[in-house]
């Protein structure tokens, strides 16, 4: 019979944390501004020679890359997200080949949160998660989570009753 999955705590990384590629795609519009006006440059859809080809390809690159900026944070949401049981944390990416990543709350060596001064402001930060062995594949990194620190306790508050039930299941092994 198969094991059906327990239901958790479903967390994705949060747009905020993004908040630096939205500044440099600010800074990138006002760049791109001030160059069209230094240059008195001109936009046509069909240059005819090199010089009308050069703003278009100008413009392009930085719509490119202002597209990459924007949408990294939906990329990150929509391939990747976390989920703390009551057993285990657990990392889930991928479109169409799934790859989990899981570690159960007995095997944690370590559960740390870090938050940058940004990530203090407006309250995100990342969380790792390291498994015994302290092996890469023993690794989950959540990045760029809204309320780090909570989550960062919810995990903790399941190790420590993870680890209180079984000192008490030893403790009972041994008075029999």
């Amino acid at each position: 019979m198969a094991k059906i999955p327990e239901k958790g705590l479903k967390y994705k990384t949060s747009r905020i944390s993004y908040i630096a590629n939205y500044f440099i795609v600010a800074l990138l519009i006002i760049f791109l501004f001030l160059l069209w006006q230094k240059f008195k440059l001109s936009f046509t859809l069909s240059p005819a020679s090199i010089e009308e080809l050069i703003p278009v390809l100008t413009f392009f690159a930085f719509v490119i890359v202002a597209i990459y900026l924007i949408e990294e944070a939906d990329v990150e949401r929509f391939m990747r997200h976390y989920i703390v049981t009551n057993n285990e944390v657990m990392k889930v990416e991928g479109i169409f080949r799934k790859r989990k990543i899981s570690i159960p709350y007995q095997s944690v060596a370590d559960v740390k949160v870090e938050k940058g001064v940004i990530g203090r402001i407006f309250n995100f930060g990342t969380v790792y998660v390291t498994g015994v062995g302290r092996e890469t594949a023993n690794n989950i990194v959540m990045k760029g989570l809204r309320n780090a620190e909570e989550v960062y306790k919810i995990i903790q508050n399941k190790i420590n009753l993870m680890r209180g039930a079984i000192i008490s299941r030893e403790g009972k092994k041994e008075k029999k």
